[in-house]
């Protein structure tokens, strides 16, 4: 293996570095997008038990003891409980617009470090056939460890960019539809803490001119 990376020369740098990149963020993005993580069990009890008429500060500490992109939706909305609906659910799509930003970013790097490595590996490519054309110019086809050198440069690169390249795109594509999924289902709450509130607000305007 070390002595394949050798081949590559000097490109292999790059490409060794966009592999370290790729890999970081998959890792990263795989424990921030676990499902449980983001959609948590109990804020999703919480919306779902969530009636007209209950006192919302359950649901709050609920969020409060459980923070996240979940958490931080739910609360923008419960924050505007007493604001007109309207009002309630330009705050709920504001938020839910900042964590689902947050859901996938980085995924761009990722994206990044898919198209870039196989071009990377055709560049080593490129150079390593100028070097073996160089060394024809001059020496002619006299010197066959100059000219497997850079045959094995062009080769070793190609591969290295491949290696990197098809993985990370296959890591992008998961993650990203991972995290689409994630941003269906806070939409989903979000509008079941939208529906909710305006049936609160509903209510306590029907009983305000009950009373008056």
């Amino acid at each position: 293996m070390w002595e394949m990376i050798l081949a590559g020369r000097y490109m292999m740098i790059p490409i060794t570095l966009a592999s370290l990149v790729g890999l970081t963020f998959i890792i990263e993005r795989m424990l921030v997008l676990r499902q449980g993580h983001v959609i948590v069990p109990e804020i999703a009890e919480a919306v779902e038990t969530l009636s007209a008429s209950e006192d919302l500060s359950v649901a709050y500490a609920i969020c409060e003891r459980k923070p996240g992109p979940f958490a931080n939706v739910v609360k923008a909305g419960l924050d505007h409980a007493d604001n007109d609906w309207t009002i309630m659910r330009d705050v709920l799509e504001e938020a839910g617009r900042q964590e689902a930003t947050r859901l996938t970013r980085r995924l761009g790097i990722l994206e990044t470090v898919a198209a870039v490595s196989p071009l990377l590996g055709l560049l080593g490519t490129v150079l390593g056939m100028i070097r073996v054309f160089g060394t024809i110019s001059l020496a002619g086809l006299g010197n066959p460890e100059t000219l497997s050198s850079g045959i094995s440069e062009a080769m070793v690169t190609t591969a290295a960019g491949l290696i990197i390249g098809i993985p990370a795109l296959v890591a992008h594509n998961w993650l990203s539809g991972r995290a689409d999924r994630i941003i269906f289902e806070l939409e989903f709450y979000a509008s079941k803490v939208l529906d909710t509130l305006r049936r609160r607000s509903l209510a306590r305007d029907e009983s305000g001119q009950t009373a008056s």
